[in-house]
């Protein structure tokens, strides 16, 4: 009997060595979950950061090869021409201000 006691208490102690193993794993478990979705949210936040501080890439103004046209001077349009410096809105070749100084 003395034997089947000392088994006894020999095979619970094993099993509450391995219920506390088996406690152990599933607590480390859960933290390391938690570590993987903190490092997901930081690697996250980290490309956000360098999408922000990374140039922008420069636009390209110029016209395209093979347009074969020169950019046009200002004033070689077809609007019409003001006489004087241009402040004037007499357009030019009228003859407005010469009439009318022969009149007096």
């Amino acid at each position: 009997m003395k034997f089947l006691k000392k088994f006894w208490n020999w095979l619970l102690g094993q099993t509450t060595i391995d219920d506390k193993v088996i406690a152990k794993i599933a607590e480390v478990k859960k933290e390391v979950a938690e570590a993987k979705t903190a490092i997901n949210i930081a690697v996250k936040e980290s490309k956000d950061v360098v999408t922000t501080i990374k140039p922008k890439k420069k636009r390209n103004y110029s016209k395209p090869k093979g347009s074969g046209s020169s950019p046009k001077l200002a004033g070689s349009g077809s609007s019409p021409k003001l006489a004087g410096s241009g402040s004037s809105p007499r357009l030019a070749g009228s003859g407005t201000s010469t009439k009318l100084a022969g009149k007096k």
